[in-house]
């Protein structure tokens, strides 16, 4: 598709606004990966929700922006914020260039991004885990699909992307196929019983679904947004009083193997990682490391 074509949505006088952000979202190909995509789509979403019935023509001017960070500040964490307003900067600015748009909103949207907070890895304890597979979610898909991460360390994208083949049989069990970034490296990731489980259940559902439904996907979830409202109402059920979202199951999973006595290194591939260092603050939060054993991890949550 021809990235430097005029958007519909613009008016003629090249006036940014809420129809042509979303065009210029669902006309690009050129992402750098999928969750990048996924990042401006659920810019997107939020546009909508604060521009609610007159998204297409709403004019982007520094009114709207104002209006529209304290929408985000009201309803997603500051970080949450201050990546929507980042990536409304870079997607704005490259609209001008391109010509997409004449000018740029008066107010510089740096000056509305809320400071950055140091980096807290919120994760689960054995006992706030428990409690949160017994208390009632508002989705079973959401409930699983997030307690199969917390014992696989998978991410969101991961998840809505597993397929049935990703997941293996060997002599010790189940095992879950997971690339490393940048290498493509494919690495073996033990699945413990609890994900066992979810996995048996899982399948059950899946067969019960019309063929036409069949994907091959193992999980199928809603929309980021409902899933993150989702979490946060299953927690407070579960009186779990920590503000998670679905990266705390990555959290959870790399603290409970490393408690278990999982290497660090292990453990960095585990999750993806290219390189050890990206695994550090976990071990700095453990405060050890020690040798690998997938049966230690299976410990971790009997």
């Amino acid at each position: 598709m021809d990235q430097t074509a005029p958007i519909k949505q613009q008016s003629a006088d090249g006036v940014l606004t809420c129809g042509a952000i979303e065009e210029a979202v669902l006309r690009r190909t050129d992402w750098r990966s999928k969750s990048t995509r996924q990042g401006y789509e659920a810019l997107v979403v939020q546009l909508k929700g604060y521009a609610d019935g007159d998204f297409a023509e709403r004019e982007v001017d520094e009114e709207f922006c104002r209006g529209f960070t304290n929408y985000l500040l009201a309803n997603v964490k500051p970080t949450s914020a201050r990546s929507y307003l980042e990536k409304l900067r870079t997607l704005t600015r490259q609209m001008k260039k391109r010509g997409e748009i004449a000018t740029l909103p008066q107010v510089e949207l740096r000056t509305l991004m809320p400071p950055r907070e140091s980096a807290q890895k919120v994760y689960l304890t054995r006992d706030e885990l428990r409690a949160m597979q017994e208390a009632p979610c508002p989705a079973e898909s959401t409930k699983q699909a997030f307690l199969f991460s917390c014992y696989t360390g998978l991410l969101k994208g991961e998840v809505q992307d597993l397929k049935w083949d990703a997941i293996r049989l060997n002599g010790n069990g189940l095992e879950l196929m997971r690339t490393v970034e940048h290498s493509g490296e494919q690495v073996r990731v033990p699945i413990v019983e609890p994900a066992r489980e979810i996995l048996e259940s899982a399948e059950r559902a899946y067969g019960s679904l019309p063929e036409g439904e069949q994907d091959e996907r193992v999980f199928h979830l809603l929309s980021g947004i409902t899933i993150n409202d989702h979490i946060r109402r299953w927690a407070q059920a579960a009186g779990v009083a920590k503000h998670i979202n679905y990266m705390t199951s990555r959290h959870t999973f790399a603290i409970m193997a490393l408690r278990a006595g999982v290497d660090l290194y292990v453990l960095a591939r585990w999750c993806g990682y290219s390189n050890v260092a990206a695994a550090q603050g976990y071990a700095d939060l453990v405060g050890r490391n020690v040798r690998s054993d997938s049966e230690l991890l299976e410990a971790a949550f009997a």
